[in-house]
């Protein structure tokens, strides 16, 4: 088969999240199918037809010439969705924000407990949302995007004599059609995972019949692919775990990439900056801005970084201003919206130093987007994360993180480390090269050809 794979180097990528939408779900996709290309290989691609949810950056598919992108009917399952199908308004996220009437300043900060007085859920939302969860997204909101995926791949599978298959998931949806496609078609399956599904609870539903169908996918999965990949070594612990070692030979680890094509003339004067990217998730609560009060309440103000953050300004601000106010440091907080990444990386290049602060116990097992970019650009990074994870051995291994804790001692680590001249470590360049999507790519490659 070896032989075959070098004369027909074709690969069918199929993902939900490509361009020119932005969020992080997209690049590892977006990345392969790029260097691909430029590696002598012809990938197609298919996607779903209308992207609902988030923003877009049309110079993506300036990257993609030549590259056959199929888009396939895609129907939200909502209200949304069926009144947009037969006619109604384009109420889609890039079009209300290009509208104008998606506002962070306004937005509604979401809260975990209910406020005195806060106006109640009436009873057709909660029906609403009840006929959501339980049977409109299982498995996910994808599944009425299945049945075209699965027609469009099989017809490109046989006009184009294709052997390789990539499915990402999240969603589930996406390894049901690698399942139909093993099933029905001579092909190589590779299921990649940006996350571990069915491990942690923000990535599956808590309705116990939908989570069944889920797993059940999940299992199928392990079963038919012949080959599992992950954004991060912790996955082939976890799912070693879950399937008692019966599939680690299937399992391999290949860390997302910068694009090399974006890397930013190394700058020696540095902005008194701290950069976090991303999004600002609720588990991260308000310590960092806490410590931050305390590392520099004593400093000349002047003196003082700014931290810059920059993502999702509407997803940003709902969680993280209330925090930014409550530790009364405004005038010291940034917010930024998406930007081409080409932009992100010159503010990360000249910034003093990167953010990871997801503290001592959350996501112990992920390679963040974030970090991906830390370690590519061989940042220097302040990073609040668990004695035991995937972030630290990564860090450790390229030498470019300080390693703090939200406490006095942390405190007065991060005060030195800002305002004195700090010797750089030496950072280990060539493990740091992992982290670029060449290198990323050319990890694919040895799959597609074993």
């Amino acid at each position: 088969m070896k032989n075959a794979y070098e004369m027909n180097k074709k690969v069918l990528v199929i993902t939900p999240f490509f361009a020119p939408e932005t969020h992080a779900a997209v690049f590892r996709a977006h990345k392969l199918v790029k260097y691909l290309k430029r590696l002598g290989w012809q990938p197609h691609v298919i996607t779903v037809a209308v992207n609902y949810e988030y923003n877009e950056d049309s110079r993506l598919l300036d990257e993609l010439k030549d590259i056959p992108i199929y888009r396939t009917k895609y129907i939200e399952p909502s209200m949304r969705g069926l009144k947009m199908a037969i006619g109604g308004s384009d109420r889609t996220y890039k079009t209300l924000k290009k509208q104008g009437v998606l506002q962070a300043n306004n937005a509604v900060v979401p809260s975990t407990k209910p406020k005195l007085g806060s106006p109640k859920i009436s009873l057709k939302t909660k029906c609403y949302n009840y006929v959501l969860n339980n049977y409109l997204k299982s498995p996910d909101r994808f599944w009425t995007w299945k049945k075209s995926a699965i027609k469009k791949a099989k017809e490109v599978i046989e006009k184009e004599n294709i052997q390789i298959v990539y499915t990402t998931c999240l969603p589930f949806t996406s390894n049901e059609i690698g399942i139909e496609l093993k099933k029905s078609c001579n092909i190589k399956w590779i299921a990649d995972f940006r996350d571990p599904i069915t491990y942690g609870k923000r990535f599956h539903s808590s309705i116990p019949k939908v989570y069944t169908l889920q797993r059940k996918i999940q299992d199928e999965t392990f079963k038919h692919a012949d080959v599992i990949t992950g954004a991060s070594s912790s996955f082939g612990l976890i799912f070693n775990d879950q399937y008692a070692g019966e599939y680690d030979f299937k399992y391999h680890f290949i860390p997302t990439g910068l694009d090399d094509d974006y890397l930013p003339q190394k700058s020696i004067q540095k902005d008194n900056t701290l950069v976090f990217v991303g999004e600002y998730l609720k588990e991260y609560e308000g310590h960092f801005f806490e410590l931050f009060k305390k590392a520099f309440k004593h400093t000349e103000p002047a003196k003082i970084p700014k931290i810059l953050i920059i993502g999702n300004i509407d997803i940003n601000k709902n969680i993280a201003l209330p925090y930014v106010k409550k530790a009364a440091i405004e005038e010291h907080v940034v917010f930024y919206d998406h930007m081409p990444q080409n932009e992100l990386y010159k503010l990360i290049e000249k910034a003093k130093f990167t953010l990871l602060i997801n503290g001592g116990k959350a996501y112990w097992w992920t390679v963040f987007a974030k970090m991906i970019d830390y370690i590519a650009l061989e940042k220097r990074v302040l990073a609040f994360v668990p004695e035991i994870s995937e972030a630290k051995k990564e860090f450790t291994k390229t030498n470019t993180a300080e390693f703090l804790k939200f406490d006095d001692k942390g405190a007065m680590r991060l005060n030195r480390l800002v305002m004195d001249e700090v010797p750089n470590k030496k950072i280990n360049s060539e493990y740091c090269k992992r982290y670029l999507a060449s290198s990323q790519v050319k990890a694919f490659i040895e799959i597609f050809e074993m």
